[in-house]
């Protein structure tokens, strides 16, 4: 009995040493010391706000990508130093290493230095970095086989203390940086130190689990063809292949299942409109229950002349038009759609309109209303808008449908060009181009190789892009910020809020042909491979943008992972509370639309009932989703839910009032928020 016991206690100690040891988080492997920095700095503030979920995928990508950088680098040293050696040699390889690192890491850096050097000097700070964590490494197991402990207490005390410390460091760093972030509204949860931990562990231990299938399935698949390098190299082609398809299936299959959302039909929004001036209306040949669930709302919250006149105090000159060909409308190429469109103009009337608005939208078929809606009421209504969706799942999912939005966009554009050189020049309407975050890149990319000469070209008067993706060709080339050669000076003016354009002169302002809104803590306008090498401009102390915090700093790779996954959380959308923060431009937009349009002057006061206009019809959008089965049930449309009260909808919506319903009470908002919108 006393030997089972004594049996027991001596497993449970190396049981203790052996965890103690695997988490000790500086000499637990080559990499420990490299990982465990990169995930300090995942909890180091960034430009967003995040909950659990978020921190706790930034912090197992950064330790993913640390554990790559590091394996990487002992691998390499090892090819040329085994592990056989001497520890002296061993060290000298590494601190040989880290020396020559070192000394990369200390080319003169350039603001437009090409991405190739300020790669090469990034990669002598990780190889540095990487072979220093060796060091220790290699000096922590020769220290433990020369001074052996002779009992469990020295490495639990040590490996506990140490990964003690570094979640309480962890923990001062994710109170930092939620003090010196703004959240989006004071019902957030913030991140805890535990569940972002516990995410963390689980990310990295997926990624590590998968790195390791694709390499015993690559060592299997050399193996089966054999030891010869033509038929090894076979085997890994092969097992390439077989990973890429596999990833390519359950990518689809992922975009596929939110998708399906796309074909839901809202029972507030299942009644095609009975307008002759819009999609799926009296006049249209675009159905309307193939325009998607964002094309449905898009159609049927409209602006009506009698809501204009009552928010600027004067007569409207016209009723807006709204086309929208969904992605599922026949015929279903991408030209086909595009000419679709064109017919679909010309049935409405919207040739006979002063302006032409044509909207690129996002990966959803989503179109910011709140934008629409400004251009509607300031211009008076004399505006027609054309939309063509070219997705049907969110934007971060449908980055490799940008090639078909542009070439749909560019057939939509040439098809109006030419449509308007057949009428006389003083009755074309002038053509603007809007696009937001995804819409964005692929409207912009139309022109991507001639820059304001293809304004031209194509008859484009004006063009407003908000939030432009960093990774499109009018962020990567320079036009954003008007230094390519095909921007002429002037004609390009990218902004961050308002007030930077209100200190244009006048002159400056009617030479403006593009206007680019870019928040500084946009993550999606930000986001560009080149950070992962290189310290952005807008971290720089004395250019530091509005809205991003203090406490950020650049880190090698890990600085794009946080903004790579800032960017899953960069917007959220309070109906009624706009704000110029991170993805969402709403808190400017009314303003941008009316300078960058150059629609026709309205007063200061004038204004004001436009946003208090702007906000009211977002609040009352809001509680139509919300309310959309309740409403449905009171017309028949949706089986009845007995198991929950029916809410009574108060008072008459502001875009369906007339001047007889002067007296009538506004919509009543109730408590909660509408679902928030996939783009």
């Amino acid at each position: 009995c006393i030997r089972d016991r004594v049996k027991t206690g001596e497993a449970i100690g190396k049981t203790a040493v052996w965890a103690a040891n695997r988490f000790n988080p500086v000499t637990n492997s080559p990499s420990a010391p490299l990982k465990t920095q990169s995930m300090l700095a995942s909890f180091a503030p960034s430009l967003m706000p995040r909950a659990a979920v978020h921190q706790g995928i930034a912090a197992g990508m950064s330790v993913l990508a640390a554990d790559l950088v590091a394996s990487a680098v002992d691998v390499g040293i090892r090819r040329l130093v085994p592990g056989t050696a001497p520890l002296s040699v061993r060290l000298g390889a590494r601190a040989a290493v880290a020396a020559a690192g070192l000394a990369v890491s200390r080319i003169p850096e350039d603001d437009d230095e090409p991405t190739a050097k300020a790669s090469v000097r990034s990669a002598g700070q990780l190889a540095a970095a990487g072979a220093i964590g060796g060091m220790i490494y290699q000096t922590s197991i020769a220290a433990r086989q020369r001074f052996p402990a002779k009992s469990p207490v020295r490495p639990i005390i040590v490996g506990t203390a140490g990964l003690g410390a570094v979640l309480v460091y962890s923990g001062d760093l994710l109170k930092q940086r939620q003090s010196v972030i703004k959240r989006w509204t004071d019902d957030d949860k913030p991140a805890t130190l535990g569940a972002s931990i516990g995410i963390g562990l689980g990310v990295a231990t997926v990624g590590r689990g998968i790195g390791r299938g694709y390499l015993a399935s690559r060592r299997s698949m050399s193996g089966y063809f054999g030891p010869a390098p033509t038929t090894a190299l076979v085997g890994r082609l092969l097992n390439d292949v077989i990973w890429a398809g596999g990833a390519v299936s359950f990518y689809s299959s992922v975009v596929g299942l939110i998708a399906r959302t796309n074909e839901k039909i809202e029972p507030a929004y299942s009644k095609p409109p009975e307008s002759e001036f819009v999609s799926g209306g009296p006049k249209s040949i675009a159905p309307f229950f193939e325009a998607g669930l964002q094309g449905r709302r898009f159609l049927t919250d409209v602006v009506t002349p009698d809501l204009i006149e009552s928010t600027l105090g004067e007569e409207a000159v016209a009723h807006p038009i709204r086309a929208f060909v969904g992605v599922n409308s026949d015929p279903l190429y991408p030209s086909g759609r595009s000419e679709m469109m064109l017919d679909e103009l010309e049935r409405l009337g919207a040739f006979d309109r002063k302006y032409l608005l044509l909207v690129c939208p996002t990966g959803t078929g989503w179109v910011d209303q709140t934008m629409i809606e400004s251009a509607e009421i300031l211009a008076r209504g004399d505006i027609a808008t054309a939309c063509i969706q070219y997705g049907r799942g969110p934007s971060f999912l449908e980055v490799q449908k940008v090639h078909l939005g542009r070439s749909q966009f560019r057939g939509l554009l040439w098809g109006v060009r030419e449509r308007l050189r057949g009428m006389p020049e003083d009755e074309r309407p002038k053509v603007l181009v809007f696009g937001e975050s995804l819409g964005s890149w692929s409207s912009s990319d139309v022109v991507m190789h001639q820059g304001i000469a293809g304004f031209d070209h194509y008859g484009i008067d004006h063009a407003l892009w908000f939030g432009l993706v960093g990774l499109a060709k009018w962020s990567k080339t320079g036009m954003r910020q008007g230094s390519s050669d095909l921007v002429p000076e002037g004609t390009v003016g990218a902004f961050d809020h308002f007030e930077q354009y209100e200190k244009l002169s006048e002159e400056e302002r009617k030479k403006l042909r593009a206007v680019i809104v870019d928040h500084d803590n946009d993550p999606i306008a930000q986001m560009s491979f080149r950070w992962a090498v290189k310290r952005p401009p807008w971290l720089d102390g004395g250019q530091r943008g509005r809205n991003v915090p203090e406490g950020m700093d650049w880190v090698p790779i890990i600085t794009f992972v946080q903004i790579m996954v800032d960017a899953m959380n960069a917007m959220r959308v309070v109906p009624g509370q706009f704000k110029s923060f991170g993805h969402d431009y709403r808190g400017d937009t009314a303003h941008f639309v009316h300078a960058a349009y150059q629609l026709d002057a309205v007063t200061d006061e004038q204004m004001e009932k436009v946003i208090a206009t702007l906000k009211q019809l977002e609040l009352e959008r809001g509680e139509r989703i919300k309310n959309t089965a309740a409403e449905a049930s009171e017309a028949g449309d949706a089986p009845k839910r007995t198991d929950r009260p029916k809410r009574k909808r108060v008072g008459i919506y502001l875009r369906d009032r007339t001047p007889m319903d002067a007296d009538e009470p506004a919509v009543e908002i109730t408590p909660g928020d509408a679902p928030g919108e996939l783009q």
